[in-house]
């Protein structure tokens, strides 16, 4: 599992794939994998 970080707002997500749309502040495109 991964963790993916808006780069806009800061809102972390775990999952597999990329997140399309970020659910906090409605980004796009905007996750980026954060290194853990």
């Amino acid at each position: 599992m991964a963790i993916w970080k808006c780069s806009v707002c800061g809102y972390e997500k775990e999952g597999k794939c990329k997140p399309k749309k970020c659910p906090e502040c409605g980004s796009t495109g905007t996750f980026e994998k954060k290194e853990g």
